[in-house]
This record gives structure tokens, sequence and C-alpha cells, in this order.
């Protein structure tokens, strides 16, 4: 029968990493950039909105398809460099090693 303390510390370190990496992935920052650059989104690691650019042009009222396909285009963007990120940060060892094996 597995210890019910040595599980119970397991947990905690496991609660304990997922805080830590919570907290790296909050402080990071990725910017994804839409076709021609026109809309920049800057987004933490979580995937929240820090900051959004967007070049003038998109501002005129007969371009406002463009301007919502320039968003998803840099959110887009952004969140493939999170995930890039998480990846490359998230091997299979460092796995194991959380959960104890």
């Amino acid at each position: 029968m597995a210890n019910p303390f040595s599980q119970a510390k397991d947990l905690y370190k496991l609660q304990s990493e997922a805080r830590k990496l919570q907290k790296d992935l909050e402080s990071k920052i990725f910017i994804g950039e839409s076709k021609k650059s026109l809309v920049k989104i800057s987004l933490n690691g979580t995937g929240e909105i820090i900051n959004i650019e967007m070049d003038d042009l998109l501002f005129d009222k007969d371009r406002k398809s463009d301007f919502i396909e320039h968003i998803k285009d840099a959110y887009k963007d952004a969140q493939k460099k999170i995930a890039k990120d998480m990846s490359k940060d998230m091997d299979l060892s460092k796995l194991k090693s959380m959960m104890g094996m």
C-alpha cells in the first residue's frame, strides 16, 4: 500500500512546480504579427493580451474585414510562439521528475 504522506508530498511538489510554471508563463511576453506586420499583439505566456499595435491604414471603415483578419493572424502567431516555447521548456524528463518517476 502506498504511503499517504509520500503521496501528499508528491502532490505538494507537483503543485509547487505548477505554480512556478504559471509564474514563469505570466512573466514571458510573446509578440504575434499579422501579414505585412500591420497588427502586432503582445501576449503573456498564459495567453492574456498585454498590448495591441496596429497600422493606421486599418482604421478605415471600408477595411473592417481586413482589420479583423489581421488581428486573428497576429493572435494565432503569438499563440504558436507560446506553444513552441512551452514545448521547448517542458521535456519528458522534466515531466517525469515532476511526477516523481
